[in-house]
Formats: structure tokens, sequence, C-alpha cells
């Protein structure tokens, strides 16, 4: 499983100047996590497009299974 700070650092290279906060919602384990990210590439996107953005950061982890839920919650970060 990732730690969280490798997480953030994965989420804050692929969206500079990104406000990330990685909590784990499920007890400790690793695998279920909520991010929340506030990053100014989110203006003028979609939801669904913001959330895009944040799981192509973490996709080699959620495709080997590192990660087994990510709960995102985005808004835009005013420049």
């Amino acid at each position: 499983m990732p730690e969280l700070q490798q997480v953030k650092q994965l989420i804050e290279a692929a969206l500079p100047g990104a406000e990330v906060e990685i909590d784990d919602f499920a007890g400790g384990g690793g695998d279920h996590l909520t991010a929340t990210v506030h990053a100014p590439q989110f203006a003028g996107r979609s939801l669904i497009e913001q959330h895009r953005l944040v799981y192509a950061a973490v996709e080699r982890e959620l495709g080997s299974g590192a990660i087994h839920a990510l709960s995102i919650k985005t808004s835009v970060k005013e420049a």
C-alpha cells in the first residue's frame, strides 16, 4: 500500500499548485482513501473532468490494486 504522503505527492506533481489532503477512511489499511484537491487546473472543467485529472495522477496505484477505493472531492483553487 502506498503511504498517504506518496499519494499526495503524485497528485501534486500532476497538478502543480494544488492543495491536496489525503485521508484513510477505512481504519488505517491505506487502500481506501479520500483525496480532497483544490487546484487551479479545475477552472472551467466539469466535475467529471476534475476527477479524471486526479485519477490519472494515481492510475498506476489504482490499476495495481495498491489503492482499492478512492473518494475524490475537488474544487477550484483561485490563483
